[in-house]
């Protein structure tokens, strides 16, 4: 019993909990004086306004617009801001006999989805964030055609998705479906799966998105051990009035003319379909939303396919304009076929490798069933609090396994008073699941409490805070050391605002990388059970300018950031197993690194302008990320050689220089999108660049064919291109026409596994 740690620690985090939670009841009161901040014209409550009392003290309104300032009977000055909106002075008596006041906001043009909520659990305008923030508006959502939430991300800068794991600015590498280091946020509630730790991307339900925000960077603090790389945070929405329908329906062809070596003739022609059916609703006091998708696709890969369904169930009442209480029902049933590796890099590009003995083929089930309750007490202390059931099945005859079940709470408080804002929490979860692929049964949970503090004072802000975890799986005990969160985001004068921000993190290994014992075919994936916790921090400056005159809005957004992990977990293929076992031993296995850094520089533009009729929108990111293996190269160690080789990293290196880089990262990542709309007309196109992954596992060539030819071919990186076009017909609806991948080019992204050649969609969308 000595070795468990939870006793003593439970005892810090307790000690530690304390000393925050006693400020939020201590404050000296005068008169309470409350507002609400509300949309003029629709009168929805306005999340994330600041509020300037008398030029000196900043509050922030709540999520339901809410604010409450403690202050001297008398007269008041307030000046409110809001992203989107006009500013607006107010002078107010304040007096207990009129504590309370309803300020109505007049939208002006804006870029949208400028209010962030991920990067630290409450309402932010994103030029005042202490980190990098990428968001996506809705409607992109709509208009490319996106399906799932792998796709969504992958239209932002610095992001690359690989067999479904996502890096962010060079964080991750190649992890075959295990230990995610970007946590998912789904409606407030952190959801991975317990065996693998990883994102179930096609689970959420992108047709009634009503925010998607990726903080890029280390955001542990908030969310946990998972989020060593960044979090994305997706809010599903409510109604906006009473009644809302919208069905949609799509039919994508990929094109036939694919050369004749590249894909047999006898194969069934590749194509993708589905739909969705959306209502919400509002009654009174209760808010409603059901939706229903479908989706079916025969993919340009032989052998695989997919065909899923989907219903998501979306409940709130709202007791009073301080209380309301929710449950979320999302369930989904998938039927997939997952290709690995081509046979070869012409005639066989398109054929899995070794016939179908590398096809993996999955009936699965997901469930997921939330309930939250949000409440601001009389003391204005904001209480969140959710509780979630997540459960995944795979179907196999009879045998329903391997089956996890994970339940999780999650509480967390907030207090503003003054210039400052207090905030805390705790987290806790409890899994069992069994798997024969990774060693049979297993069980854990884990413990964490969490503080956060933000002080704004003349120019500048300041945020802060620490976490502490516990964890257990099976007999293994693990407690993570305490991981801190620092920035500041200064303003020298309107509309140009400079940050800087530390921030660490910790992850255990998912069950999945510990005991994974599988085979595709001849290809072996071995267990590591000695597999360490990684540690890692990120660190960044960057600065956000924007422009506004009349119509016209533009910004830019540059970062030079720096990261640096140790014991860094890496899928590696190698010679794991005995010589004597097949294939000589050779296979994937999960290791550790010991030591790597990550450092790179991203630009971000955008620009939106009216004139008339006509709207114009563009957005275009670089990313240029320098990741190296200290233990691969140590004379990297130091910080000239480091510096030297960032610089000459920005052009076309020599084989040495790219000996010391880690595996499956691009250097060079570029996204390009422009949409132009008028009257019903609209027109847009996507570009992207993915420079060539500088540095593979060197076996991979051994065993699977035209590995070095391809690599040969495409020394210069990878040019996408997309075209949209749509058009809306007043009540009849709107039809769309998307072409991706133009020009045909044959691409992988992930090497030996061909991403999808030209492809024409047509979709229909019509809203009651």
């Amino acid at each position: 019993m000595a070795s468990n740690p939870y006793s003593k620690t439970l005892f810090k985090l307790a000690l530690l909990y304390v000393l925050f939670v006693v400020p939020f009841y201590s404050t000296a009161q005068k008169i309470r004086f409350e507002g609400k901040v509300i949309d003029a014209l629709s009168g929805d409550a306005l999340a994330g306004a600041s509020i300037i009392l008398d030029q000196v003290h900043a509050y922030t309104s709540n999520e339901n617009g809410l604010f409450t300032l403690t202050i001297e009977p008398g007269n008041h000055q307030l000046i409110i801001y809001h992203v989107g909106y006009r500013d607006t002075l107010l002078n107010v008596p304040m007096t207990s006999d009129h504590p309370f006041i309803t300020i109505h906001l007049i939208k002006k043009e804006q870029m949208l989805q400028e209010v962030i909520i991920g990067a630290n659990r409450y309402g932010r305008a994103l030029i005042e964030q202490i980190s990098s923030i990428s968001t996506i508006n809705p409607k992109e959502v709509q208009f490319k055609n996106i399906q799932d939430a792998a796709q969504a991300i992958d239209q932002l800068s610095g992001v690359v998705v690989i067999d479904g794991q996502a890096s962010i600015r060079g964080g991750s590498g190649y992890a075959f479906g295990a230990g995610s280091r970007v946590m998912m946020v789904y409606d407030g509630v952190p959801m991975l799966t317990s065996d693998r730790n990883d994102v179930k991307w096609s689970f959420i339900p992108m047709e009634n998105v009503e925010r998607i925000e990726l903080v890029k960077g280390a955001s542990s603090v908030q969310y946990g051990s998972s989020a060593l790389n960044g979090v994305l945070n997706i809010q599903t929405a409510f109604a906006v009035k009473d009644d809302e329908t919208t069905f949609s329906t799509y039919f994508t062809r990929y094109d036939g003319s694919i050369p004749a070596n590249k894909i047999r003739p006898e194969d069934k022609v590749p194509f993708a379909t589905g739909g969705y059916l959306l209502h919400k609703m509002k009654r009174g006091k209760s808010d409603f939303v059901i939706n229903a998708y479908a989706h079916r696709s025969q993919s340009w890969l032989q052998g695989e396919f997919a065909k899923r369904s989907r219903l998501h169930v979306k409940y709130r009442y709202r007791l009073s304009e301080r209380t309301s209480f929710g449950i979320n029902l999302t369930g989904m049933l998938q039927h997939t076929s997952q290709f690995f590796f081509w046979s070869d890099d012409s005639v066989g590009a398109y054929q899995p490798l070794n016939g179908t003995t590398t096809l993996v083929n999955l009936k699965e089930l997901y469930t997921v069933a939330q309930a939250n309750m949000h409440h601001f007490d009389r003391n204005n202390i904001k209480h969140t609090a959710h509780i979630q059931y997540y459960h995944t099945n795979h179907i196999n005859g009879r045998l329903w396994q391997p089956a996890t079940n994970l339940f999780s709470a999650d509480y967390h408080m907030q207090k503003e008073f003054n210039t400052w804002i207090l905030s805390g929490g705790v987290y806790t979860n409890a899994f069992f699941f069994r798997d024969d692929g990774i060693g049979g049964r297993h069980s854990g949970n884990q413990g964490s409490l969490f503080v956060q503090f933000e002080k704004a004072f003349n120019k500048f802000r300041i945020e802060g805070g620490g976490r502490m975890e516990l964890f257990r799986l099976d007999t293994i005990y693990a407690g993570s050391r305490p991981v801190g969160r620092i920035g500041i985001n200064y303003s020298p004068y309107k509309q140009l605002f400079l940050r800087a921000s530390f921030g660490q993190g910790f992850r255990f290994p998912s069950p999945a990388e510990r005991y994974v014992n599988y085979s595709l075919g001849d290809i072996y994936i071995y267990p590591n059970p000695t597999l360490l916790p990684e540690k890692g921090w990120s660190s960044e400056i960057g600065l956000r300018k924007k422009a506004s005159l009349g119509k016209f809005n533009a910004y830019a957004d540059w970062a030079l950031f720096l990261q640096g992990f140790t014991n860094m977990m890496e899928f590696s293929f190698g010679q794991w197993g005995n010589p004597s076992a097949p294939f000589f031993g050779l296979g994937f296995k999960s290791v550790n690194v010991n030591e790597a850094r990550m450092a790179g520089s991203e630009l971000e533009l955008g620009v939106q302008k009216n004139i008339g009729k006509l709207k114009l929108l563009t957005d275009i990111g670089y990313t240029y990320t320098y990741p190296v293996d200290l233990n691969a190269d140590s004379s990297l160690r130091s910080a000239k050689n480091f510096m030297q080789g960032f610089i000459k990293g920005l052009y076309n290196p020599d084989s040495t220089f790219r000996r010391g880089l880690l595996r499956y990262r691009n250097r060079h990542l570029i996204k390009f999108d422009l949409d132009v709309s008028y009257n019903r007309l609209s027109f847009g196109g996507s570009i992207k660049y993915y420079s060539r992954m500088d540095n593979i596992d060197s076996y991979l060539a051994l065993f699977i064919p035209g590995v070095d030819g391809y690599r040969k071919d495409h020394l210069q990186g990878d040019w996408l291109f997309d075209l949209r076009l749509s058009y809306q017909a007043d009540q009849y609806g709107k039809v769309a026409l998307i072409c991706n991948n133009l020009l045909n080019s044959f691409y992988a992204i992930r090497i030996a596994r061909p991403d999808a050649p030209r492809g024409f969609t047509i979709q229909y969308t019509y809203t009651l």
